[in-house]
C-alpha cells in the first residue's frame, strides 16, 4: 500500500460523508422495522446489497484469492459484522429511538480495547485507553439513570440489544485484521452473501411471513439501507483506509453516533432527553481520550540508545 500523505479535504470529505451515510442507517432502519420483522429486513437489505457488490466484483475482474482459514474468517465476519447485529439493531429500534441507538453504538470503539487487550499481543491497555473506557462507562450510567432510578424499564431488553450489536461489531473488528490481506470488494461480497444466507435462514425459523404489503416509504428505507450503509459504505471505508490508513479512519467513532442523532431528531423529529446528551458527550470524550498516544520519552545527553 502507498503511504499515506496528510490528509486533504477530500479525505476529511468522505470520512463526514460516510458517518453521515452510516449516521442515518439508524433512522431508515427505525421507519422500516415498524412494517417488517427484523430478520426479514436485514435478509432484504443484504440481498440486495450483494447483488450491488457482485456486480462492481464481476465488472472489475476481482478474485478473491483466500486461504481455508480466510473463508473461516470470513464467514465469522459475516456473523458478528453483518447478521447478528444487524438484526439485533433492527430489533432494538422497534421500540427505542435512533438517536438513543446511536448513542449506544458510540460505545463500540471502548468495547474494542478492552477486547484487544485480552486477544491480541500488540493493543495492550495504557492509561489513555483506561481512562476512555472509564469515561464509557461514565456515560452508560448516565445514559441508563432515569430507568435504574425508577426501577424498572420496558425497553431495557431492546437497549441491551443495541447495545450487544456493538460488541459484535467490537469482536468483528478483531476479526477483521485477519482479513486485511485480500482484496476488499470480492471479501465484502462474499461477506454479505454468508451474511445473507444466515439472516435468510433465521427469518424463515422464526419470523412469520408478512401478511401485508410493507408501505413505499418502508421499501424504500430497505433499499436505501443497502445501496448506501451497506453496499457504498463497504466501498468508501476501503477507500479512505487505503488513502489514509486505520488510525484517521478510527475518527469516524467520534462522528457517526452525532449523525445518528442528528437524523433522527431531524427526519423523525425526536428529542432525546437531557442526560441522552450529557451521555453523548461523556462517550464520545472517552473515544477521544482513548485514541491519545503517550509521547515517546526523550533521551537525554549520554542516555543509552538502542
Amino acid at each position: 500500500m502507498q503511504e499515506a500523505g496528510h490528509p486533504g479535504w477530500v479525505d476529511y470529505g468522505m470520512l463526514g460523508l460516510l458517518a453521515v451515510i452510516w449516521g442515518g442507517s439508524f433512522m431508515l432502519t427505525r421507519v422500516a422495522v415498524a412494517e417488517m420483522p427484523p430478520f426479514t429486513l436485514s435478509a432484504i437489505r443484504q440481498a440486495i446489497a450483494m447483488v450491488i457488490l457482485v456486480g462492481v466484483v464481476l465488472g472489475t475482474r476481482q478474485a478473491l484469492n483466500a486461504s481455508g482459514r480466510d473463508h473461516v474468517m470470513i464467514v465469522l465476519s459475516s456473523i458478528f459484522g453483518w447478521a447478528l447485529p444487524f438484526a439485533l439493531i433492527a430489533w432494538g429500534l422497534g421500540k427505542i429511538t435512533a438517536g438513543f441507538a446511536a448513542i449506544l453504538m458510540g460505545l463500540m470503539p471502548l468495547m474494542t480495547i478492552v477486547l484487544a487487550h485480552f486477544f491480541t499481543d500488540n493493543e495492550r491497555m495504557n492509561m489513555a485507553k483506561l481512562a476512555g473506557v472509564a469515561f464509557g462507562i461514565g456515560g452508560l450510567l448516565v445514559l441508563f439513570w432515569p430507568d435504574i432510578v425508577a426501577g424498572t424499564d420496558e425497553d431495557i431488553w431492546r437497549q441491551l440489544a443495541v447495545l450487544a450489536a456493538g460488541l459484535c461489531y467490537a469482536i468483528n473488528a478483531l476479526i477483521t485484521k485477519q482479513l486485511l490481506h485480500l482484496k476488499p470488494l470480492p471479501m465484502f461480497a462474499v461477506n454479505i452473501g454468508w451474511s445473507f444466507v444466515f439472516l435468510a435462514l433465521a427469518a424463515v425459523a422464526v419470523e412469520p411471513l408478512m401478511d401485508h404489503n410493507p408501505s413505499f416509504e418502508a421499501w424504500l428505507s430497505v433499499v436505501l439501507l443497502a445501496v448506501f450503509p451497506t453496499a457504498l459504505a463497504a466501498m468508501l471505508m476501503f477507500r479512505i483506509i487505503g488513502r489514509q490508513g486505520a488510525s484517521f479512519f478510527g475518527q469516524i467513532n467520534l462522528l457517526v453516533p452525532v449523525a445518528g442523532v442528528l437524523w433522527g431528531a431531524t427526519i423523525l423529529g425526536e428529542r432525546l432527553s437531557f442526560n441522552a446528551f450529557f451521555a453523548l458527550a461523556i462517550i464520545l470524550s472517552g473515544v477521544a481520550v482513548a485514541r491519545m498516544h503517550p509521547k515517546p520519552k526523550l533521551n537525554t545527553v549520554g542516555e543509552k540508545t538502542s
